[in-house]
């Protein structure tokens, strides 16, 4: 029987110790590096991104090749129900077959610049997605920053939340003791439950935001809501290294490096080729052919059979186009018309990389300013809480007053977090904005 008890308790451990460890298993721990990565593997329109890429790059090969010869074979063997007459080595034969093959070779040599301004409107149009590509996993890493440092501020509110209410519930057994021998009275304790019930509201909504800011992160990486992760955290920082920032030098970068900016300026120089392209029908086209064919009612049985029945001829072409129905011009005209377009595009561009830099430089000075206002508010509500305490405690005060510094010192605690992490996101965005954010 004891034995019998014995092996029941190992096959309950061995079970608990395997859930523990497949439950452990199922909660991946992720850094910001692990989810930057799985976001970028995962994000929908970095494989778009990606896939347009590609297609530009086998453009920009096509182009290429308009440069090379164009080379081609053909090869005929025909039967026929009657007999075919020919003039074979002096002789006059019959046959029902016959063999023919055919190699002829094209050269360009001259295309009105065509070749020329596609290759240069293939290498832009490359350059130009590949900088979307870039532009796209950017904006893709900057989503999943703010999305990280989201879940740790709420994870610190949640805390700040926990600690509310542990002290609030603290101070309401410490005044219904009071209450019992007659110190205070019971509408003290009523103000303190109110109090208490405060604290459990907020922690229901610190609690809420951390989870929905988990949820967040999911789906940023791409990856299912309801899978549990767990964020590596960051040590809590109570000091920020505050930098300067040059407007006038932010934007300069921003001009050289933001490649959405530089994707309009490859849009321009795509459609100014486009309008060499169409000017292009108005020069000839000239062109190198070379061409071997032979014929005969007999398979080659030798080099003799080869060299009585070929022929080649090889010159030079030449093809102007004289009148195509107004095609041309109207084709000139789009093509000057789109090439206006990519200006006002391109310069609304400008506008919009200047106004994002301004807007980022202007969080970052107001996140400076709450950073350095939060601190003191801390400091001063924690000393306040402290002497309110210490006057209720020795019947100087009043509970309205300790209840007030506690709220306001839980109200600081939360500006001061919010604060640090309005200033790192702030500084992420600005990062982005001038072009230089990398991972």
């Amino acid at each position: 029987m004891k034995k019998f008890h014995f092996m029941i308790s190992v096959i309950i451990l061995t079970v608990s110790l395997f859930s523990s460890a497949l439950f452990s298993q199922t909660i991946k721990k992720l850094s910001l590096d692990d989810c930057i990565k799985i976001a970028l593997k995962n994000n929908t329109s970095i494989v778009s991104a990606k896939s347009y890429s590609k297609i530009a790059q086998a453009g920009l090969k096509s182009s290429i090749g308009n440069f090379l010869p164009t080379i081609g074979a053909y090869s005929q063997w025909q039967k026929r129900e009657q007999n075919m007459y020919t003039i074979r080595f002096d002789q006059l034969v019959t046959s029902k077959e016959s063999y023919y093959y055919q190699v002829r070779i094209d050269q360009p040599i001259f295309t009105g610049l065509r070749n020329y301004a596609t290759l240069k409107q293939s290498k832009a149009e490359n350059e130009r997605y590949k900088n979307t590509l870039t532009w796209t996993q950017q904006t893709v890493v900057l989503d999943v920053k703010l999305k990280y440092y989201n879940v740790l501020k709420n994870e610190q509110l949640l805390k700040v939340a926990e600690e509310a209410l542990q002290t609030s519930n603290k101070e309401l057994n410490r005044i219904e003791t009071m209450e019992k021998i007659g110190v205070v009275s019971r509408a003290e304790v009523y103000q303190q439950k109110v109090r208490v019930g405060e604290n459990k509201l907020a922690l229901v909504n610190a609690r809420n935001a951390y989870i929905t800011a988990k949820t967040h992160v999911n789906h940023t990486l791409g990856i299912d809501i309801t899978e549990e992760i767990d964020l590596v955290r960051e040590p809590i920082e109570t000091e920020v290294s505050i930098i300067d920032i040059d407007f006038d030098n932010s934007v300069e970068q921003a001009l050289q490096n933001r490649l959405d900016f530089k994707s309009y300026q490859n849009n321009l120089t795509s459609t100014k080729s486009s309008v060499t392209i169409q000017r292009s029908a108005h020069l000839p086209s000239i062109s190198f052919f070379g061409n071997y064919s032979w014929w005969d009612v007999q398979f080659p049985q030798s080099k003799r059979d080869i060299d009585e029945f070929d022929t080649y001829s090889f010159g030079v072409s030449m093809n102007l186009n004289l009148f195509n129905g107004l095609k041309t011009s109207s084709n000139i005209q789009q093509a000057k018309a789109q090439v206006v377009a990519a200006e006002a595009d391109l310069e609304q561009a400008k506008r919009q990389v200047i106004l994002d830099v301004k807007q980022a430089v202007l969080e970052i000075e107001k996140a400076k300013e709450n950073i350095d206002v939060t601190k003191e508010n801390v400091i001063s509500a924690e000393e306040d809480y402290r002497l309110a305490s210490e006057r209720y405690r020795i019947g100087a005060g009043t509970l309205i007053e300790q209840l007030t510094a506690q709220n306001s010192l839980t109200r600081a605690r939360v500006n001061r977090i919010q604060a640090i992490y309005d200033y790192k996101y702030a500084i992420t965005v600005l990062d982005l904005a001038v072009g230089r954010l990398s991972w």
